[in-house]
């Protein structure tokens, strides 16, 4: 996954610089991998600061600046965006004005640093991405054998699966499990890759489904089916590729019917669990209505973000993270979000690493519109729907664009 270092300017001496910019790059791989295995928030929070965030904030810091090597109008789009949200706490809650401006810090490294990293040539991601893919499915096949093994009849009663490490509640293990089977989709559909990897990858995908499946998230599987529909539309694969696809879902409808009253297992039971839209357009309602109020420039950021309903429920945020941007930073900041949107897309590419790169962010933007806050908060789960692929994507289109011009 390593490449020969090129070279920088900077006020460290090169052998420092070179150390610790090996230490970033290896650290960047650890970081993103830990999603899958930390088995917390906080101690990813603990691994991203180790692995990544100081090496590369000295570096940062002692470096000459370069525009084009941070990540260019999607590094500065992010972070206007950003940087704005965390403004805006100074009229939500001024006194989590600094937990917000670290937060920032944290978001500004992660994307000037991963640009920077993969300039440089110390990481080649690409050759990251299949290993990434399988040690996902791993994961989420241990997850299920711990659910299953050590606590579902043990010390819960919940149906669905959840989660043991970043990935907690049914909806964020969902989620996760979703962008693990769709990056194993889109791989198979690579015409690049051999008839033996097409299977492969299709295996890999038809595990990572069955923990979304078990998840029972339904934002996530509608993401799922809506963004696969989209990659084949786009990347217009040979049909030979499409081939096992049809022969999944016939078996999979086959093993649905044969197996729906197996061991307590209710296909309906499952989809009509609560109101089908579980509450969540009464509460859309009502965010939109007390939004009117502070149309441009929103609420304001705060680290309580509870939302009280008229019927005295209360809420820890509006369920739907573009809502959630739009409550809470107004219109301006839902803009400012959108124009980062613009930045990662007037680029996009079909080439097999940049699309998959792109299908996972849309997957996120999809997932997001039915659960979670604000994209701008504390390093979490949802950073790896948004501000992983996001960040991914722009350091290897500026690494492309470096590239054309030398």
């Amino acid at each position: 996954y390593f490449m020969p270092y090129s070279g920088s300017v900077s006020l460290l001496s090169d052998k420092l610089e070179k150390k610790l910019l090996s230490w970033a790059a290896i650290g960047l791989l650890v970081f993103v991998s830990a999603f899958l295995w930390s088995p917390s928030r906080d101690g990813l929070q603990g691994i991203y600061a180790l692995a990544f965030f100081i090496p590369m904030l000295i570096v940062l810091l002692l470096r000459k600046p370069g525009f084009a090597e941070y990540g260019n109008w999607l590094t500065l789009s992010a972070l206007t965006y950003s940087f704005f949200a965390a403004l805006s706490s100074l009229w939500g809650n001024a006194a989590d004005f600094p937990f917000f401006a670290a937060q920032w810090l944290i978001l500004a490294v992660w994307l000037c640093g991963s640009s920077l990293v993969v300039k440089a040539g110390l990481v080649n991601p690409e050759k990251f991405l299949t290993a990434f893919i399988t040690f996902g499915v791993v994961i989420i096949l241990i997850s299920i054998l711990y659910y299953h093994r050590f606590l579902h009849g043990h010390t819960t009663t919940e149906i669905r699966l959840y989660g043991w490490n970043v990935f907690r509640n049914a909806n964020e293990l969902g989620a996760m499990c979703g962008a693990i089977a769709l990056l194993s989709f889109v791989s198979a559909l690579n015409n690049d890759n051999s008839a033996k990897k097409m299977w492969l990858f299709y295996l890999l995908m038809i595990l990572s489904l069955s923990g979304l499946v078990l998840s029972w998230s339904r934002s996530a599987m509608l993401a799922f089916v809506c963004v696969g529909m989209i990659s084949i539309c786009i990347f217009r694969p040979k049909l030979s590729r499409l081939f096992p696809l049809a022969i999944i879902g016939i078996v999979s409808i086959a093993i649905a019917i044969l197996t729906k009253d197996y061991h307590g297992f209710d296909l309906q039971r499952y989809l009509e669990r609560g109101e089908w839209d579980s509450g969540r357009f009464v509460i859309w309602q009502e965010v939109v209505t007390r939004s009117r109020d502070h149309f441009l420039f929103g609420l304001g950021l705060a680290r309580d973000t509870n939302i009280t309903l008229s019927n005295t429920t209360v809420l820890n945020h509006a369920h739907n993270a573009w809502l959630d941007t739009f409550y809470r930073t107004g219109l301006l900041g839902l803009a400012l979000l959108c124009v980062h949107i613009y930045f990662l897309v007037r680029s996009f590419s079909r080439s097999p690493y940049l699309f998959a790169l792109y299908m996972w962010l849309l997957y996120g933007c999809v997932c997001s519109m039915f659960d979670g806050r604000i994209f701008f908060w504390e390093m979490g789960a949802k950073w790896f729907l948004y501000w992983i692929p996001a960040g991914l994507i722009a350091a290897s289109q500026i690494n492309a664009a470096m590239k054309k011009t030398t």
